[in-house]
């Protein structure tokens, strides 16, 4: 990356490579910031009265363990946080610091005056509204609920099985080969503007992905696949849930049912595993009363 700015001043001088270290906070305000990167400057002439341009170099390492491990009596962990700032458009804070191990060419005392200053920078947040184009269930099938069980019972809710279709954006500046391993999700399920129930899908469904090029000015995306197995579906209208019923039993069409969820997703990528939380997704599930019943 190449940086630039004027030098407004009769002044002269030319400064030596410089390594910095881009650190993001951790659990608490009394925990030391976390690593996550490193940059450094190369050679840098600063003439008087005119432009001055660097080159500055980054490395991200494999991430540290402190940065994805859960925080005490906390389901998140730091880049959890970090990443729900960012994904919310929130903007969130990096800190930077100079490198305490510093490049040969650096001078010892230029090189400690760095070390002992921490900068806060901000670091711009962009809402992830979009990143799911699609989102859609296909081969739905329903299990009615046990007329029989109790209200606690497992058997006493609908089950619903089928195919998530997932087709997301791949953001413009993520360079990064990524493999989608695994999805979970909570949904409201809606018939004709009414919302019929929630289907929680709390535990991780195995998936694979495969990725897209785009056509156009479409960029790439990523084409993600898992299979449901009988997710519970908790009805909080049982007069909706009864029209759908009514609708599949005696109506020889298909029904849609709309869907509205949050989606957290596991990533892998060359860094490590990533896990992007409660990113909005909607979309239709066509039901077929050939496909639907029992």
């Amino acid at each position: 990356m190449s940086l630039s700015a004027f030098n407004e001043y009769p002044i002269e001088l030319d400064i030596p490579e410089l390594a910095f270290e881009i650190m993001v906070p951790g659990c608490s305000n009394t925990d030391p910031f976390i690593i996550v990167a490193e940059a450094s400057t190369g050679k840098i002439h600063v003439e008087p009265m005119s432009e001055v341009s660097a080159s500055v170099y980054g490395v991200i390492h494999e991430l540290p363990d402190s940065l994805t491990r859960a925080c005490p009596d906390s389901s998140s962990s730091p880049l959890d946080m970090f990443l729900k700032q960012y994904m919310h458009g929130e903007p969130a804070t990096l800190f930077v610091r100079g490198s305490s191990r510093p490049d040969g060419d650096t001078p010892k005392w230029i090189a400690d005056i760095l070390a002992s200053i921490t900068v806060p920078v901000p670091f711009p947040g962009r809402t992830l509204d979009g990143l799911i184009k699609d989102f859609s269930l296909t081969d739905v099938h329903f299990t009615l609920p046990d007329p029989f069980a109790d209200p606690d019972d497992p058997d006493a809710s609908p089950k619903v099985s089928g195919n998530i279709l997932v087709t997301a954006s791949i953001p413009s500046d993520m360079n990064l080969a990524i493999n989608v391993t695994n999805v979970r999700a909570t949904a409201d399920v809606i018939y004709k503007s009414k919302k019929m129930g929630e289907l929680n899908l709390r535990k991780w469904q195995h998936a694979n992905s495969t990725r897209v090029d785009g056509r156009g000015k479409d960029g790439p995306s990523l084409k993600i696949e898992s299979r449901i197995i009988e997710a519970p579906l908790n009805i909080t209208d049982a007069d909706v849930f009864s029209d759908v019923v009514q609708a599949l039993l005696f109506r020889n069409r298909p029904i849609s049912l709309d869907i509205q969820a949050l989606v957290d997703v596991k990533v892998d990528t060359s860094l490590g595993e990533l896990i992007l939380k409660e990113v909005p997704a909607q979309g239709k599930v066509p039901v077929k009363r050939s496909s639907s019943l029992f």
